[in-house]
């Protein structure tokens, strides 16, 4: 592998809560699992407005992980950020069957976030607008799958 850093998109519905917790938590797990260190992930939403803050409760239960959403900015979904990707993870089926539907050129390798778990539920929860506990039940779901994104890509060979 070359020091290139290839991008891998996590995509949601208004890039305020549950991608930016997991563009948050896989930027910080390059210490548990070197691979993700030749990765760059970032977040968009689908329906996001651009440069919104992180939602209060998604601050508030990453700060338990002593990390923080404070310089988050949302950003809408585009043609550029897809044309970057190396990979997309969704938050859920129906994020990724937006992106199928609104947008072309797709790179081959787009999945739910949760894909690789042996799991029934593919999809992530939304928390907007619920209580810390909603955010903090989300928050652990994305933690449950990092193990498994970083495996997989272990297995790929990058150019």
């Amino acid at each position: 592998m070359d020091s290139k850093k290839h991008l891998v998109l996590i995509l949601c519905t208004g890039n305020t809560c549950r991608s930016p917790m997991a563009e948050c938590l896989l930027n910080a797990s390059a210490e548990q699992h070197p691979i993700l260190k030749k990765f760059t992930f970032k977040s968009a939403g689908v329906f996001a407005q651009n440069n919104q803050l992180a939602s209060s409760n998604s601050k508030k239960a990453i700060e338990k992980k002593s990390l923080s959403l404070e310089n988050h900015r949302s950003q809408q979904l585009t043609q550029k950020l897809i044309d970057q990707s190396y990979m997309i993870l969704g938050m859920t089926s129906s994020h990724i069957q937006q992106l199928e539907f609104q947008y072309e050129n797709l790179p081959v390798k787009i999945f739910p976030f949760r894909h690789w778990l042996n799991s029934h539920e593919n999809d992530i929860p939304d928390p907007f607008g619920g209580n810390l506990s909603e955010y903090q039940n989300c928050l652990e779901s994305i933690e449950e799958s990092i193990p498994s994104i970083a495996h997989y890509l272990e297995s790929q060979s990058l150019d």
